[in-house]
């Protein structure tokens, strides 16, 4: 019996291949040239110490905290624009494409100056190296004037994947990746003319692709980016649509924010362990990045997907998209897993060229690749939440696991009891195991609404 349910699943799930595979490719494709980034980026940072790993590492979950309230904005846009599209409501894109701009515009700024003026205090929370803490705040200043330009491309991420057009925005991605590594060269080492400006440079590689990538996708997109578009719509239409954006972008901002924070006060943690520790937990969080950046665009075009079918009234296909795709991300993610679990003398030996170093990185990689496995599924369910406006259940779930159970367990093992990294890494396994029991097992209880 059980090999029949499962062979007519995969039955189903092939006859909706097709339609997954051309959402989600492009939004792979965009994810995996983001990971290829980061880890060339460190591969890069890696010759120059693990001193300079450990700064930019720093800088890096720093800015990650500060885009990442921003998020939330570009996941209310897709969700918007996927519902209008469902809706055959086409003449209200734009306005969610300019709602989302205007306000990821304003508050960037915001966040850029109030950052600037305390970038000292907020860097040295993180380590008391003076070595670590010269190039965390080199590489960071510069690393923080592309957040704007930052905010505007994951707008226009979350427009494209709203209309179900990925492809759209994917060459640009590619593009502005290939100049980021291509000025990392430049301004790391000091080629072609260039000052040799080793992390900073890195940082400021960072914001030049990104202001680069900004002018062209707004060039690619200025049909829809007509102020003028607004003010042909009624002020009811407008405050009923800005209601609608703040009521799933504030719950997912706040959920991505402290997510992001957490993630921040795990690196610190980290730091409480040595030097040595945050290297390897930057070195780490790059690597199964390979499998988390797939698994996002997976979770995200189920986010489209889910919310186009509510938009369309077909509720029944809406409850099984996130099992179709779970079923493809079990095949494709759990191969990558594996690679790491059974070679991850391989893996990490491009970027940590210390043996003893080396040696204290393969358990928690192995943990972490482990890991990756159980957030992916839970990403995809979390999505398919938060694409039928389920964003505050969401934040309150991610919020509680993560700062009542992962941080104060993850300091307990690694910090008091002395498991160091081995206890950092299986508390981030839990993590993700009950963070997607929580979110399935919701959704599976949703199945009595969308079958009636």
């Amino acid at each position: 019996m059980i090999y029949v349910i499962v062979g007519n699943l995969v039955m189903i799930v092939f006859s909706k291949l097709k339609h997954i595979l051309l959402l989600s490719i492009p939004i792979i494709g965009g994810m995996m040239s983001q990971n290829i980034l980061n880890l060339v980026d460190t591969l890069m940072i890696g010759q120059l110490g693990h001193m300079a790993l450990a700064g930019t590492g720093v800088g890096a979950f720093l800015f990650f905290v500060s885009f990442s309230g921003f998020t939330g904005i570009a996941s209310g846009v897709q969700t918007m624009v996927a519902r209008y599209v469902g809706q055959s409501q086409k003449d209200l894109i734009s306005m969610a494409l300019l709602l989302g701009i205007i306000l990821s515009f304003i508050g960037s700024i915001i966040v850029l100056i109030g950052q600037w003026l305390w970038l000292d205090n907020l860097i040295g929370l993180f380590s008391s190296e003076k070595e670590v803490l010269i190039v965390a705040e080199d590489y960071y200043r510069f690393r923080l004037l592309g957040l704007p330009f930052l905010t505007f491309c994951l707008v226009i991420r979350g427009f494209w994947n709203g209309l179900s057009d990925p492809k759209r925005y994917l060459a640009v991605i590619v593009l502005i990746h290939s100049l980021n590594v291509i000025f990392n060269y430049c301004f790391i080492f000091g080629k072609f003319g260039f000052p040799a400006m080793q992390a900073a440079g890195a940082g400021l590689a960072s914001t030049l692709s990104l202001i680069i990538g900004a002018m062209i996708y707004g060039f690619d997109c200025r049909a829809y980016l007509k102020v003028c578009l607004l003010l042909n719509l009624s002020k009811d239409i407008l405050k009923k649509a800005l209601k609608w954006l703040l009521n799933l972008g504030i719950p997912t901002s706040i959920q991505q924010f402290f997510f992001a924070l957490g993630v921040a006060v795990f690196y610190w943690l980290l730091g409480q362990l040595g030097t040595v520790e945050m290297a390897i937990g930057n070195v780490l969080v790059n690597i199964v990045l390979v499998g988390i950046l797939p698994g996002v665009g997976l979770a995200m075009a189920t986010m489209t997907l889910v919310s186009q079918s509510l938009g369309e009234k077909k509720l029944v296909d809406m409850f099984y998209w996130p099992f179709y795709v779970s079923l493809l991300a079990v095949f494709g993610i759990g191969a990558m897993v594996l690679v790491a679990l059974i070679f991850p003398t391989i893996v990490l030996r491009p970027f940590i060229l210390d043996d003893s170093v080396l040696q204290r990185a393969i358990l928690p990689l192995r943990l972490d690749a482990i890991g990756v496995f159980f957030e992916v599924l839970a990403l995809i369910f979390m999505h398919a939440l938060n694409g039928i406006d389920r964003t505050r259940f969401v934040m309150v779930v991610s919020i509680v696991c993560q700062w009542l159970f992962l941080l104060p367990v993850a300091y307990c093992l690694a910090v008091v009891l002395g498991y160091g990294l081995e206890g950092a890494w299986l508390s981030w396994l839990f993590f993700q195991v009950i963070q997607l029991l929580v979110f399935f097992v919701t959704w599976f209880r949703l199945r009595r609404q969308f079958f009636t």
